[in-house]
């Protein structure tokens, strides 16, 4: 495999994560943070000790707060800000990126009040000089796994296929195995609707639901994302897949899930304010609740489990009310969701 010479945008977990993979698979690796201090920090100590403590960071990767250096050279871009500092990002990367660069967006959410994809984030940022591709990578891919070569499967989604299959081959590695898919409506909306459903999971946890109702809540949000990703135009086998099913696994039972994890906090009984405080970390499912029921509610489409959790984070609905209310529904056949 020939090597490249790649920009990683935002060095968190996630994107030093990705850092890794890429060094260990012989790419040269520019590793981009927002601070210079934080850069500094990286290449002094050879480790993300805030997100990512104990992975060291191969010396193929090369830390910079210099966005221009980091891009030099790059035609290949992996971005991974948190989705509040996507469209930032964005306007800044534009009139740096080569025009026919290929983008990977790992970037899981909604940006908020406009409930834009990432990748229409991205778009809406490139001029008409670009030529290039975007693509989006998701999965259940918990950065502190990844990084230390745990076995992990991802799908990569983009509308041209051979940008798709260059990030497979370029990403993919024994034991980070990716597969590609033409379905990026499917994958991002997946992607921003499992962090709900693991602030749902982690508040059954907090309330000591037992596996009974985690299990009935897994497959009755399958069936609310199906409606979702079918409403915008996505492909219901997807759902199915690693951006759906395989990512609502892993963040709703993972010990990394800081979704899940916030949503025990919750279930507890500590204040929404406190739990977010408590943390370093984004709870992504916080805004994304509001945007994927604003999404539902533009479309009609009916998501009790995602408007439960959306009661619960912003309309002051102690976690006991919001379940009691979910189980209380009037009884109905199950009508499981068909994939092709």
């Amino acid at each position: 495999m020939t090597h490249h010479r790649i920009a990683v945008l935002n060095a968190g977990g996630w994107g030093t994560a990705l850092a890794c993979v890429l060094a260990r698979n012989g790419h040269a690796v520019t590793l981009w943070a927002r601070r210079a201090e934080q850069a500094r920090l990286l290449a002094e100590r050879r480790e993300n000790t805030t997100y990512l403590p104990g992975v060291r960071l191969l010396e193929a990767i090369t830390p910079t707060a210099d966005l221009a250096a980091a891009l030099d050279g790059c035609h290949v871009v992996v971005v991974a800000a948190i989705t509040r500092g996507l469209a930032p990002l964005a306007a800044s990367l534009a009139p740096l990126l080569a025009p026919d660069a290929i983008v990977l967006v790992a970037t899981k959410g909604l940006e908020e009040e406009t409930w834009r994809r990432p990748t229409e984030v991205l778009a809406a940022a490139l001029d008409t000089r670009f030529t290039g591709a975007l693509a989006v990578l998701s999965g259940p891919t918990h950065a502190e796994e990844v990084a230390r070569g745990l076995p992990t499967a991802a799908v990569i989604a983009s509308h041209e296929p051979a940008a798709a299959a260059l990030l497979q081959a370029l990403l993919g590695a024994p034991p980070f195995r990716l597969y590609t898919s033409t379905d990026v409506v499917g994958v991002e909306l997946c992607a921003a609707t499992k962090n709900v459903i693991a602030l749902a999971a982690g508040i059954g946890d907090g309330l000591g639901s037992g596996d009974n109702g985690k299990a009935a809540l897994l497959t009755r949000s399958v069936a609310e994302l199906g409606r979702l990703v079918q409403a915008y135009g996505g492909q219901t086998a997807t759902v199915a897949g690693l951006a759906g099913i395989g990512d609502l696994i892993g963040t709703c039972t993972s010990r990394h899930s800081r979704n899940r994890w916030a949503g025990e906090q919750l279930g507890r009984g500590r204040p929404l304010a406190e739990v977010l405080a408590a943390t370093p970390m984004v709870i992504e499912g916080v805004p994304a609740a509001r945007g994927v029921v604003a999404l539902a509610r533009a479309r009609g489409v009916e998501l009790p489990i995602c408007e439960a959790v959306y009661r619960v984070l912003h309309e002051g609905q102690s976690p006991a009310a919001a379940l009691r209310d979910l189980l209380a529904r009037p009884p109905r056949p199950e009508a499981p969701l068909a994939f092709p």
